[in-house]
């Protein structure tokens, strides 16, 4: 039986843009930054003591540089969760781009926003 999700792939430009993003903007860790033997670079972004997280990988192809930034269509990449997605957004403005202000009903509060390279990710208040 599966117990947990590890990490999920997403197609960036730049590891080192890609990793200013979501740690300087979004204030995620560095999970893992290294070379393997084989010369490929593994990179793992989110949050400290946390098995889920994001494994970025450089597009190396003309096929793969057209996903960067579009690998869900129009549908959310991702949800971030939060504590407080109103204190949140007003962190963030400025830093990324919503998609809209935050709406509250009966599944939480939650708003729309694009990553670095115009991904739609969901930041979430679940409800109490």
């Amino acid at each position: 039986m599966i117990t947990d999700i590890g990490r999920t792939t997403l197609l960036v430009e730049a590891y080192d843009e890609a990793i200013e993003f979501y740690t300087e903007t979004l204030g995620f860790d560095v999970l893992f930054d290294d070379e393997l033997a084989d010369g490929f670079r593994a990179v793992h972004v989110g949050v400290a003591d946390r098995t889920s997280g994001i494994w970025l990988l450089k597009a190396d192809d003309e096929r793969e540089r057209a996903l960067v930034g579009n690998q869900t269509g129009r549908e959310p990449t991702f949800v971030f969760y939060t504590d407080n997605c109103r204190e949140t957004y007003e962190s963030l403005r400025g830093r990324v781009t919503f998609l809209g202000e935050p709406q509250t009903g009966e599944s939480g509060t939650h708003v729309h926003f694009e990553d670095l390279y115009g991904n739609n990710i969901v930041l979430a208040e679940l409800p109490d």
